[in-house]
């Protein structure tokens, strides 16, 4: 018997203006969903189960086939069907929602029970579930899979934690109640920040400005990506399609379990520094960086079989159930600067050499230069910036801005934040 955990929403706020870190005390509200498996489920209820979802799903779909403004008007009284009015209501909501809409049809609509029409109880030390179906209110038991995991129920039955709605869907021929709950988190008072550099050679290095840091090393990764591709190959030239669906799907959830073991690593060692973590902005990265044919054909080198969002989502609201906050960055620079002196550097592959002869790994380096990168300076060629910064008219600074305060020279170094760097990659040659 299961209970996982799913991400759903997070009303968290992500800071992306340039400011003085300042951490309010106060509580965040997080929104997820928790995954239920129903205790010892009959053939009988089950039967009642698959009715449920076949009659939502039809009454779904014929109201689909009328226009938006009479969906709208529709009323459980209009509406001749097996299923619970407060069922039927629910239909009616999410066939004039914005994804309603959006639908011609669908195959399987799983059932929804809205939060004023469930209860949770709780008889002995079993759980159990009661909702409306088609035999009337039922009471059906629900397992804990893990002692950690019992609190949240508790925080329902008690009231500290707020239950949504849930709906029933049948996954490997077993029954779940897909139940959403928000809780309220406080937000920790935190003094440092780490960096997290994600990549492909290493899946993620997390690093504080100074000391040591944690490396997460993709070689595996890309040896079982290179397995699967050849797999998927076979399967295609076989002609054997059911089976290649199976097979994507195997992949996505190894990968997953990958990327939420890493993310629940990179917490551990965020809560053991009390810090926030910072990542990179990859957002549109897939068609922004340049990639030989041969590196995309080769399914562990291709940056588009990179997971890059997937991790990111994870550790969002893995930080957010422990207070702290994923910081999001722009990327430019953070792997070409020293994160010792600010001196842009050459990297080669894993190596990071500054020309004051520092050298880092480069991952950590990134790492660092994250974790350090509000009001971080990299220092440019003056003969190669001074044309861009007097075309725009920045005598002072760059976009208006003051320098940093530690610098004595003006013009000299700038801040990362505010560096257009897609005119450093083509610099506009002096008069």
């Amino acid at each position: 018997m299961c209970f996982f955990f799913y991400i759903d929403f997070l009303s968290l706020s992500i800071h992306t203006i340039h400011q003085p870190y300042v951490i309010m005390d106060d509580m965040t509200k997080i929104t997820r969903t928790i995954k239920l498996k129903f205790v010892d489920l009959n053939r009988c209820k089950a039967q009642v189960f698959e009715q449920m979802t076949a009659e939502n799903t039809r009454v779904a779909n014929k109201l689909l086939s009328l226009p938006i403004k009479e969906r709208r008007k529709m009323t459980t009284a209009k509406i001749m069907s097996e299923l619970k009015s407060a069922l039927v209501n629910q239909v009616i909501r999410h066939t004039t929602s914005p994804t309603g809409r959006k639908t011609k049809q669908y195959k399987v609509l799983p059932v929804e029970v809205n939060n004023q029409n469930w209860k949770l109880t709780l008889k002995g030390n079993t759980y159990s579930i009661s909702f409306p179906t088609l035999k009337g209110e039922k009471r059906i038991p629900i397992e804990v899979a893990s002692p950690h995991w019992q609190p949240v129920l508790d925080g329902l039955l008690e009231g500290t934690i707020q239950g949504g709605s849930f709906k029933l869907i049948k996954h490997r021929n077993k029954w779940y109640a897909y139940l959403s709950i928000t809780e309220d988190v406080p937000e920790v008072k935190t003094e440092k920040r780490l960096g997290c550099d994600r990549g492909q050679n290493n899946l993620a290095v997390v690093a504080p400005k100074q000391g040591f840091g944690k490396f997460f090393n993709g070689q595996s990764v890309k040896h079982r990506r290179r397995y699967f591709q050849q797999r998927r190959k076979q399967l295609q030239e076989a002609k054997k399609f059911r089976a290649l669906k199976k097979w994507d799907k195997k992949e996505r959830r190894w990968m997953d379990a990958i990327n939420h073991t890493i993310s629940r690593r990179i917490v551990r060692f965020a809560e053991y520094h009390n810090a926030d973590v910072v990542i990179e902005d990859l957002e549109g990265c897939r068609s922004t960086m340049k990639q030989s044919q041969k590196s995309r054909s080769d399914s562990g080198e291709s940056r588009h079989n990179w997971s890059y969002y997937s991790l990111e989502q994870k550790l969002n609201y893995k930080l957010a159930l422990k207070g702290l906050k994923l910081i999001k960055r722009p990327a430019p620079y953070t792997s070409k600067s020293c994160s010792t002196c600010g001196f842009i550097g050459k990297r080669n592959r894993h190596d990071f050499n500054c020309p004051n002869g520092h050298y880092h790994n480069s991952d950590l380096n990134a790492a660092k230069n994250l974790a350090q990168w509000d009001g971080f300076s990299c220092q440019l060629d003056l003969q190669r910036d001074a044309s861009v910064m007097d075309s725009s008219g920045l005598t002072d600074g760059v976009l208006g801005t003051p320098l940093n305060s530690v610098n004595t020279v003006k013009q000299e170094y700038i801040q990362l934040s505010l560096l257009d760097w897609t005119r450093y990659e083509n610099p506009t040659p002096l008069a």
